[in-house]
């Protein structure tokens, strides 16, 4: 249990961390460049980004029902705020999805063809999706934190 714990922990705070770093530090620092190198900056960095969530979203549902069978005796008894968290969780992964495939990899491919504008066009869409993942991942936080005193 205390390993699918880790593991948990672990994969989410680099998942969250990395939106919020992502969103509001790399994101104003690279407003100044130009659309080239703007797009290319964002082409490279999601690109190992992906990768890492891609493992992220394999490990966080295994751990969560690791937990909850291994540890907790099944879904019967389990709080409120466990649920909230697992219906939240799985919201973040299937927007993660559409992140990936509707913005992240016609941006990916735009910028291989040397459509740079083409390929800006979809930070703005990057961004707002990844907004929205960053909020359903503070509440997950939220609500694994202090879901138990409710």
């Amino acid at each position: 249990m205390a390993i699918a714990l880790l593991l948990h922990l672990v994969a989410a705070t680099l998942w969250v961390g990395g939106m919020f770093f992502a969103l509001l530090i790399l994101r104003p620092a690279a407003l100044p460049l130009e659309i080239p190198q703007r797009v290319g900056l964002w082409t490279r960095v999601l690109e190992r980004f992906m990768k890492v969530v891609w493992g992220i979203v394999i490990i966080l549902p295994i751990t969560g029902y690791w937990m909850i069978f291994a540890g907790f005796g099944g879904m019967q008894g389990l709080g409120m705020h466990i649920h909230i968290m697992e219906g939240l969780g799985w919201c973040m992964i299937a927007l993660f999805l559409v992140i990936h495939q509707r913005a992240f990899r016609p941006m990916q491919r735009m910028y291989a063809e040397l459509l740079i504008p083409e390929a800006g066009l979809y930070i703005e869409r990057l961004r707002k999706l990844v907004q929205i993942n960053l909020l359903l991942g503070l509440a997950v936080i939220a609500v694994a934190g202090a879901g138990r005193y409710w």
